[in-house]
C-alpha cells in the first residue's frame, strides 16, 4: 500500500493533503456534536494506527541500507537540484506525518472539545511529539544503518504534523462560531 502512495502525482498528494484536513475538522465538528467522547475514541485508535504506519514505513519496511546522517538543514533542497525525486522524498516525509497531526490533537482531548483552552496546548504537543518521534526515527535509522539521518525529514515530518493539526484549529474555530 505505501508503494501506490509513494507513487501517486505529486498534485494529487497536495490535493489529498488540502481536503482531508478541514473534512477532517467538519467530521469532528458534527460528531462532537452528536457523541464528544466518540472523537476522543475514534481519533485514539486512528492516531494509534497512523503512529504504526509511520514506524513500518520508516524503520520495518526501509529498503535502505545505509549509515549516512545529513545535519545541515535544507540540505535536501540542494540535492533536489540535480536530482528531482528529492522533492516527492520530502513531500512524502510532510504527508506521512499529517494523518498523525489530524488524529492526536483530538485524541488527547480530555472532556469534549473546548478550543479556547485547549487548542494552543494540544496543538504544541502535537508538534514537539511529533518533532521527538522524527529524531528518534532518525537516530533509530543512523544507529541500524536503515536509512539517511537528516534534519531535512524531521523539518518535513513535524510540518507535517503542523499542517495536520489545522483540522483540530479548524474544528475550534468552527465550533466557536456555533456558540
Amino acid at each position: 500500500m505505501f508503494y501506490y502512495i509513494y507513487r501517486l502525482d505529486l498534485t494529487a498528494v497536495i490535493a489529498v493533503i488540502a481536503v482531508s484536513v478541514p473534512l477532517w475538522a467538519g467530521a469532528m465538528r458534527l460528531l462532537s456534536g452528536i457523541n464528544p467522547r466518540a472523537v476522543r475514541t475514534v481519533n485514539a485508535v486512528l492516531a494509534a494506527v497512523s503512529l504504526a504506519g509511520i514506524v513500518y514505513a520508516t524503520l520495518i519496511r526501509s529498503p535502505s541500507h545505509t549509515r549516512e546522517i545529513f545535519l545541515m538543514p535544507f540540505h535536501s533542497f540542494i540535492e533536489a537540484k540535480a536530482q528531482k525525486e528529492m522533492y516527492r522524498e520530502m513531500l512524502m516525509n510532510v504527508f506521512l506525518f499529517v494523518p498523525a497531526g489530524v488524529t492526536l490533537p483530538f485524541a488527547l482531548l480530555r472532556n469534549g472539545f473546548e478550543p479556547a483552552s485547549q487548542t494552543r496546548k494540544t496543538v504544541l504537543t502535537t508538534i514537539i511529539f511529533a518533532v521527538c518521534l522524527s529524531f528518534v526515527i532518525e537516530a533509530v535509522q543512523f544507529a541500524f544503518g536503515i536509512g539517511r539521518a537528516e534534519t531535512d525529514d524531521i523539518i518535513c515530518n513535524t510540518l507535517g504534523a503542523a499542517i495536520g493539526t489545522l483540522s483540530f484549529v479548524i474544528c475550534g474555530i468552527l465550533k466557536k462560531k456555533d456558540e
